[in-house]
């Protein structure tokens, strides 16, 4: 038997994220007002979490690298596409668009919880001919465990491959729902 389900964002970024530029450190990229904390025991085994990012990014004009984009609670990293192909070259403020669904596939303390997760990059820094990527690139895996009794915040890194003058992503909307 089905049933009507009404979605609402768990949190909605409403200012731009500051621009990651020319560095390799992995940094947020979401604002601070965006970061949702989840709180103890959220997650149960089979609940999902969407996510949908967008912004603008420019690539330097030889040699851009790569760029990696993750999800994270609290410090953990709980799913990664991994890098992308090498960036095409001289991108100047393209549009890019992330989405990301991961799925709880266990529970627990310490590092006993996991997430399995799936999604795609869009935009044209990635190829022109080929502007999107699956995530991740080989077969889905579940992500590093976390401890899923413990409040933690929501948050999504970017990591540049090369230090490039001319490499920036920055995060323009950003979205969060849990639809079950």
């Amino acid at each position: 038997m089905s049933g009507v389900r009404f979605l609402e964002p768990l949190i909605e970024q409403q200012i731009d994220g500051t621009a990651l530029s020319n560095t390799t450190t992995p940094t947020s990229i979401i604002a601070a007002a965006a970061k949702f904390t989840l709180p103890a025991n959220f997650f149960v085994i089979g609940r999902e979490l969407c996510v949908r990012a967008s912004g603008r990014i420019s690539t330097h004009a030889s040699s851009p690298g790569t760029l990696t984009l993750d999800l994270r609670i609290g410090s953990v990293t709980v799913f990664t596409g991994g890098a992308s192909p090498t960036l095409a070259t001289s991108a100047s403020n393209v549009t890019w668009v992330y989405d990301a669904t991961v799925t709880c596939r266990s529970i627990g303390a310490s590092t006993s919880a996991t997430l399995l997760g799936t999604g795609t990059l869009i935009t044209a820094a990635l190829s022109t001919t080929t502007p999107i990527q699956l995530l991740p690139a080989s077969s889905p895996a579940v992500g590093t465990g976390f401890d899923s009794t413990a409040a933690a915040v929501l948050d999504l890194f970017a990591t540049w491959s090369a230090a490039q003058t001319g490499n920036s992503i920055r995060c323009d909307q950003f979205q969060c729902w849990a639809p079950n």
